[in-house]
């Protein structure tokens, strides 16, 4: 029996949490920036400092949410995030792109 040591198990315990979030999109597509509007598709996303899990929550947008695309960040396990700015309440900061679905700017009124 093979035995692996506390760091190993650690990275493959991460990645397991965080292998679903980046594979469950609310879109196929990857966020770009400028690419029309994104929304959120979830119920809530937390809006955080930086593109990691465990940063400071500095923001909620909720379902429906329009937000403006600003950057993307794919972690070496594959979660991808997005830097947004959410429209209504002017918080920019960083989400998992999975809790994002596109919205063409063709279809705007």
């Amino acid at each position: 029996m093979a035995v692996i040591g506390r760091a190993a198990a650690t990275v493959v315990a991460l990645g397991i949490l965080l292998v679903p979030a980046a594979v469950t999109a609310g879109s196929d597509r990857l966020p770009e920036v400028g690419a029309g509007w994104w929304e959120v598709s979830a119920n809530a996303a937390n809006v955080r400092v930086d593109h990691f899990g465990e940063d400071t929550v500095i923001g909620l947008a909720t379902s429906g949410d329009r937000v403006e695309v600003v950057d993307t960040w794919t972690s070496p396990l594959g979660a991808r995030w997005a830097k947004v700015m959410v429209v209504r309440t002017r918080v920019s900061g960083w989400v998992l792109w999975s809790l994002l679905t596109h919205r063409d700017r063709s279809t705007e009124p």
